[in-house]
């Protein structure tokens, strides 16, 4: 996230609007990809390496590659034959040039997936911020290297040094992996199944989150065009807010399906409640800073051209709120193996914030977008935490009550931390 907010800061004042919105465009496009590829795969795999005997585990690792080749193979195809009619509907042809490039870039990105998940499945996070630091970083120091030797930003370019950091990245992310990486020469056909079985919804629900979170950027695009530079430097900001949610969630669901085997519903309930808490807990100052120096933030990551973003990244700021109850909710689902109910919940979202941002953006035009967003996931909200109810007896006040225990917990550490330093320094 520091490498993406840093290629931002260089990227939004060296560009015009128009540019900067079709690189977010393609970006977004990008993620959809990526995104439905992690949800075929990955939680199907943690799930599997996590309840089944070792002997089985290279059979199911070879079958789950298997898939993530295959899907590969899929998204080129339809990288290819879609982009045009992609850049038409965004009014811009350099956005066919970037998803031509992005065709190799996905299939390269398959093995560094597939190495991610294996080393997630074993909560083991060291590969994963090695091989993100490479990925992120090759971009940013590329950027940062055209800004001080005063050249042109192209965006093939930008896209061309994806490319390239791509293989160095899955490079890392096999050598953190290879430990737990046991594979059979072929696919078991009938894991191949239970793999598929288990991901199709949840790569639904994937895709159907990515439309949730960015229909309200391809409507600007769409009906704003050139709006959607102004918007997405307040999102990136925001995004800050979501990294915990991210993080949670990529350690709450190999344990909560582990639990969820062994100990039944009442663990998920526990892991639902103090997850969200100890989230909002982090995020909540997040939220306060963010209002308080909005202004400053805006200034110093896109400059004097974006001034008047600071009312945007106040209110947008709120996303980060719901989707820490959001993400977890998926999370939950999906580990006690209600996977299909998540996707038909996340695909209403879907379906609701569409809806609202098409209005809302044809009548207020930018600030229209949030006010789409924000009712949706008001409206989403709610019907998240009656369905944890009836499932689960999930208490949505209980949240609040973990939030201030992880504020007394950092409270004591701190103070035997200074009482220590107190009696070694007497």
């Amino acid at each position: 996230m520091g490498f993406n907010l840093g290629t931002v800061a260089i990227l939004w004042p060296a560009l015009d609007l128009g540019t900067c919105s079709v690189w977010v465009s393609y970006m977004v496009i990008t993620s959809f990809i990526e995104v439905g590829r992690t949800g075929l795969l990955q939680n199907g795999l943690m799930a599997y390496l996590n309840i089944t005997p070792m002997s089985e585990h290279a059979k199911i690792n070879a079958s789950s590659l298997f898939l993530n080749l295959s899907l590969s193979v899929v998204f080129v195809i339809m990288l290819l034959l879609g982009r045009e009619q992609a850049a038409h509907f965004l009014h811009d042809g350099r956005v066919a040039t970037l998803l031509g490039i992005y065709a190799a870039t996905t299939f390269l990105l398959s093995g560094l997936y597939q190495f991610n998940f294996i080393q997630q499945a074993n909560l083991d996070f060291k590969g994963l911020f090695w091989s993100s630091f490479v990925k992120n970083g090759l971009l940013f120091f590329y950027v940062l290297y055209v800004k001080l030797t005063k050249g042109a930003f192209d965006l093939s370019h930008l896209a061309i040094c994806q490319l390239v950091a791509a293989l160095p990245a899955t490079l890392v992310a096999y050598s953190f992996a290879k430990r737990y990486f046991r594979i059979a020469l072929k696919p078991d056909w009938a894991w191949v199944k239970k793999l598929f079985d288990y991901g199709k919804y949840t790569f639904g629900t994937n895709i159907a989150t990515m439309t949730y979170k960015n229909v309200d950027k391809i409507m600007l695009q769409h009906l704003l065009l050139g709006s959607l530079s102004t918007y997405e430097l307040s999102i990136k900001i925001n995004n800050l807010a979501e990294v915990p949610s991210m993080t949670l969630s990529a350690i709450l669901f190999p344990q909560s399906a582990r639990r969820n085997d062994t100990e039944g519903g009442n663990s998920a309930k526990y892991l639902y409640e103090k997850g969200v808490g100890v989230l909002l807990a982090i995020i909540l100052p997040l939220v306060v800073g963010i209002i308080i120096f909005a202004d400053i933030i805006i200034f110093f990551i896109g400059g004097e051209k974006y001034a008047n973003s600071a009312p945007l990244l106040r209110m947008t700021i709120f996303y980060g709120v719901f989707m820490a109850y959001a993400v977890q909710f998926g999370t939950i689902l999906d580990s006690i193996g209600k996977p299909k109910l998540n996707f038909y919940i996340t695909t209403l979202g879907a379906f609701i914030n569409l809806g609202l941002n098409y209005y809302f953006i044809k009548t207020y035009g930018l600030y229209g977008a949030v006010a789409g967003s924000l009712i949706a996931m008001s409206i989403m909200f709610i019907i998240m935490q009656v369905i944890l109810r009836k499932l689960l007896k999930v208490n949505t006040l209980n949240a609040f009550t973990y939030m201030l225990d992880f504020y007394k917990m950092i409270y004591k550490k701190v103070k035997n931390r200074f009482l220590k330093v107190e009696i070694v320094n007497q």
